[in-house]
């Protein structure tokens, strides 16, 4: 298939869409600072050093342990299901790497090569700007970054602001989400209005600069040692794309996190930290890089302190040198007056759009709290998913199998902070009952079919009074195993 590029130029041959999607993929990075440890830091450091003096037996087995079972094979050719298997020939080796990456403060360049996999996202699938890269990370590389992540986040976790809910042990998508759903009621009691203010970073995660980013570590109270092993770590990363067993050219990373990693996100976090802390006069909430801006609205007052926050946030990003994506900024007030005070908001003088819907975290909110489009979307896109099920499993004769794909692909959906939008009314209870009944239908009948197939065969040695005996019974054995299974 050919690909179209920024450049209006098609690809038919693979090399060369390999090519492009590395034309594309590495035009996000930026050039970044030096890092020196001389320069004065607005942190406050902690009393005791973040550091990591060594690495344990118990540390390696973990890891190789937490290590995803996967057939295929990572950059380094060895698959991980190899790695499992021969796990105590492995930890001795690997500890002695370890402990030479740590002490030289440096960690080792072929650990550091990354094969990135282009995954369709939505639009035109002809353009590589519709594409996400996925990164495949060397096996031994993801060992070492998994000890390293939970030495430091033992550390550091109660450094982490409480308005953070991404990739923090007991906090998710749901408790973000519940968080904000609580301070729309308590608005919506009191009878006043909530202004939320969505914003979208443009490539956070590859935009991090490396000497903001370790002086940031720095100021928290990250030892030297350390800062030099993870300026070791982030810097001079090799990447090629892989497609359609073509191979692009190499690039290097000269910004950014390392994604598809254990230890990524937590250094994300990290750098974000500090966002939470210029915000004067409007609470907000973080997932990762999603965050939300949000305040009572009583008077136009409060709009012009939002507004003021708002400020705030552009010259954070300014001096943080991560960009706004102000087309996709949007702002939502949450309210049930009959006449809501509509503040025109901006960011660096360009106009927020304000909205009635607004897809946060995959649910759809609307003004009023009412949840009905993201409830007609969710059913519907959980019956298409339900066809495909039907569709795909004709061949499946195990009843327990069709159960875990539907609870994976079908009822999972459904599920998905069901706390949020948990609806009241019995006409919607009603809809997705219909769903989980559909679904029971469908099992019953294969079950039926299975069954029923085998009498069939047999149905010669039996008279007309035995065979309807045998098919009753057959049936109640039908129902008491569904009810098992289910």
């Amino acid at each position: 298939m050919p690909f179209l590029y920024e450049t209006e130029m098609r690809y038919e041959n693979d090399g060369d869409i390999a090519n492009a999607f590395d034309d594309y993929f590495s035009s996000v990075f930026k050039p970044s600072t030096d890092f020196d440890g001389n320069d004065e830091c607005n942190c406050n450091r902690i009393g005791d050093l973040v550091k990591i003096e060594s690495v344990t037996d118990d540390d390696v087995i973990l890891a190789i342990r937490e290590l995803k079972s996967f057939p295929t094979v990572c950059v380094d050719n060895i698959p991980s299901l190899i790695i499992k298997g021969c796990a105590e020939f492995l930890i001795y080796p690997l500890l002695v790497l370890f402990h030479l990456s740590l002490r030289t403060k440096v960690f080792p360049a072929v650990w550091k090569q990354t094969r990135i996999i282009p995954v369709f996202k939505k639009g035109d699938a002809q353009n590589c700007e519709n594409y996400r890269p996925i990164a495949i990370l060397n096996s031994f590389s993801k060992i070492f970054e998994s000890i390293i992540h939970k030495k430091l986040y033992n550390q550091v976790k109660n450094l982490i602001s409480t308005s953070q809910h991404g990739f923090i042990l007991k906090r998710s998508t749901t408790t973000n989400l519940f968080f904000l759903t609580n301070k729309i009621i308590s608005s919506f009691e009191s009878g006043s209005q909530l202004d939320v203010t969505y914003t979208d970073f443009s490539k956070a995660f590859d935009s991090i600069d490396f000497g903001i980013h370790l002086k940031k570590l720095h100021g928290i109270g990250f030892h030297v040692n350390l800062i030099d092993w993870l300026l070791s770590y982030l810097c001079n990363r090799t990447l090629y794309v892989y497609f359609n067993n073509a191979v692009s050219h190499e690039f290097t990373s000269t910004s950014g996190v390392t994604q598809g990693s254990s230890l990524g996100p937590l250094l994300f976090i990290l750098f974000i930290n500090d966002l939470t802390c210029v915000f004067k006069y409007s609470e907000c909430l973080l997932f990762a890089d999603d965050l939300k801006l949000f305040s009572s609205i009583r008077s136009d007052l409060d709009s012009v302190l939002l507004q003021r926050d708002l400020d705030c946030l552009f010259n954070w990003c300014t001096d943080n040198r991560l960009h706004l994506n102000i087309e996709k900024c949007s702002v939502l007030s949450y309210t049930r007056r009959a006449q809501p005070l509509n503040h025109v908001y901006k960011i660096n003088n360009l106009v927020l759009t304000r909205s009635n819907t607004v897809t946060d975290l995959g649910i759809i909110f609307d003004t009023k709290l009412d949840f009905s489009q993201h409830i007609d979307t969710m059913v519907s896109k959980t019956y298409r998913r339900l066809g495909i099920l039907k569709l795909r499993t004709r061949e499946i004769s195990i009843e327990l199998t069709l159960k875990v794909l539907y609870c994976a692909h079908v009822r999972s959906n459904l599920e998905y902070c069901s706390i949020i939008w948990d609806p009241k009314y019995r006409n919607k209870i009603e809809i997705f009952e219909r769903i989980q009944k559909n679904f029971l239908r469908y099992l019953l009948y294969r079950m039926f079919l299975l069954h029923s197939y085998v009498i069939f065969l047999i149905c010669p040695v039996y008279s007309p009074d035995e065979m309807f005996l045998a098919f009753f019974s057959f049936t109640k054995l039908l129902l008491v195993k569904l009810i098992v299974i289910i």
